[in-house]
């Protein structure tokens, strides 16, 4: 354990066997929280694989398959989070695909998978959530969107989209539920570390971290502190925030 940030609190990472959405939940559950990690059962064997490391070091975790393009397997995954305390503290909306593509040539089916994995299950996420949070009188919120939520990106333009419009169910969501003390917000990383950008060549990842102050990739883990921290106590005065987590690309 480490500062104790979210002890006795309980909720859901999606897109949580691997990546960015693999380290939020470890750290998420290090600093006390019960994590309830989240993916496609494709994945099973890596939840599985994630949540011995949690418990290992000592935390709270289990592993629920679910695809998050379908309403039933989010309502199941609402409802066996809710199961282990009868509350939701804390719901992480990370699942998300990247598929590469000029606008110009971007098919309906592209538009429609990207809406639907990126953008469509974080508002249905957040649909249940937030009326149990608003029920219980208190929760939190943290939506993962990405730098391409604050600017285009060359044959990303519905990938851009789509996280642009994080940010404005983030927002909108912030200003509807502040008065019932359930804080919304939205974290923005760049180039952090994964299996994918492993793979890549060093003239690719130097032309990747060339807009950045911080001349390295990030860590996921480094995702799950700023997200343990939007999720705790400690920024009860923090809300709609879209923070991001990028290096510096966006500074320079």
């Amino acid at each position: 354990m480490t500062n104790g940030l979210l002890t006795g609190k309980t909720g859901f990472v999606t897109g949580a066997a691997s990546g960015i959405g693999r380290g939020i939940a470890k750290v998420l559950a290090s600093e006390g929280a019960y994590v309830v990690l989240s993916d496609l059962a494709s994945s099973t064997a890596e939840g599985a694989e994630a949540v011995a490391e949690i418990e290992v070091a000592g935390g709270m975790a289990r592993f629920v398959a679910a695809d998050v393009t379908r309403a039933q397997d989010i309502d199941a995954l609402i409802a066996q989070s809710r199961a282990i305390s009868g509350r939701i503290d804390f719901a992480v909306n990370n699942a998300g695909i990247g598929l590469k593509s000029m606008l110009a040539e971007s098919s309906d089916d592209l538009w429609e998978r990207m809406n639907e994995v990126n953008l469509k299950s974080c508002f249905r996420v957040m649909r249940g959530v937030l009326a149990i949070m608003r029920e219980q009188g208190g929760g939190s919120i943290v939506n993962v969107s990405s730098i391409a939520g604050a600017v285009g990106l060359r044959e990303a333009g519905v990938y851009s989209a789509t996280k642009h419009a994080i940010l404005g169910l983030t927002r909108t969501a912030a200003g509807e539920n502040g008065d019932v003390n359930v804080r919304v917000n939205a974290i923005l990383p760049n180039a952090i570390r994964s299996k994918l950008l492993d793979g890549t060549s060093p003239e690719f990842l130097d032309a990747l971290l060339a807009p950045q102050a911080i001349k390295r990739l990030g860590e996921p883990e480094e995702c799950g502190h700023l997200t343990a921290f939007l999720l705790s106590d400690r920024a009860a005065f923090i809300t709609g925030a879209c923070i991001p987590i990028d290096g510096g690309y966006l500074a320079t």
